[in-house]
């Protein structure tokens, strides 16, 4: 099964219930993760964040509005901008006003996209669920990283060499300098070191 169809299974048998019309919102979903500058923010990143939240669904407070979250957080990705997570809620919240959720449950999802920019420590454990798994690749094997590394580069290829190295290793130094990178005990224990390793690694490469 193809990383699409089983992602719109799962969409059919998770968000589907909650929509009006669910194949118009799915249509619109995967038609901007198919766009076309996107390297690493596809319907590959939503996947792969699902399969955390699956490994972890035991930690969830509220798993629904995790995966609402998930899917959603990066829907709106331009790299001339810096307000896509922004963008991202508000879509979320448009596409699921007339959804049987809650606006309890809305405000939530919302919420939660919003802190995919990462401003500051979680402050509930969801949330921190959320972050982490957002993040899961910086802890991905040696080899997958240095892809995302180079699939990142794709997205800013409108950006010079020496302006992208700049800016990429602040981006990466950010992370380093924090005194844990994973909030959640669980994935810290899996993806720290290796998370610290490949920043490392990747900081170096951006020096040469």
């Amino acid at each position: 099964m193809t990383t699409v169809s089983a992602l719109q299974k799962r969409w059919n048998r998770v968000v589907a219930p909650l929509l009006p019309n669910p194949q118009a919102t799915w249509q619109q979903l995967a038609s901007r993760y198919n766009e076309p500058h996107r390297h690493y923010h596809t319907l590959d990143h939503v996947a792969a964040c699902l399969n955390w939240l699956d490994q972890y669904h035991h930690l969830a407070e509220d798993p629904l509005c995790l995966e609402l979250a998930l899917w959603a957080h990066d829907v709106i990705y331009d790299p001339r901008a810096t307000d896509n997570e922004a963008r991202s809620a508000d879509w979320f919240a448009q596409h699921f006003a007339d959804s049987t959720l809650t606006n309890t449950q809305r405000n939530r999802v919302h919420a939660l996209i919003l802190a995919t920019i990462h401003p500051h420590p979680p402050t509930d454990p969801d949330m921190a669920l959320l972050q982490d798994i957002d993040l899961s690749i910086l802890g991905a094997d040696a080899k997958l990283y240095d892809r995302y590394e180079g699939w990142i580069r794709q997205e800013y290829d409108f950006v010079p060499e020496a302006a992208f190295r700049k800016g990429r290793s602040a981006v990466l130094q950010s992370f380093q300098d924090q005194d844990v990178i994973y909030h959640t005990a669980d994935l810290r224990e899996k993806l720290e070191l290796p998370a610290r390793e490949n920043l490392s690694r990747a900081l170096e490469n951006l020096r040469d």
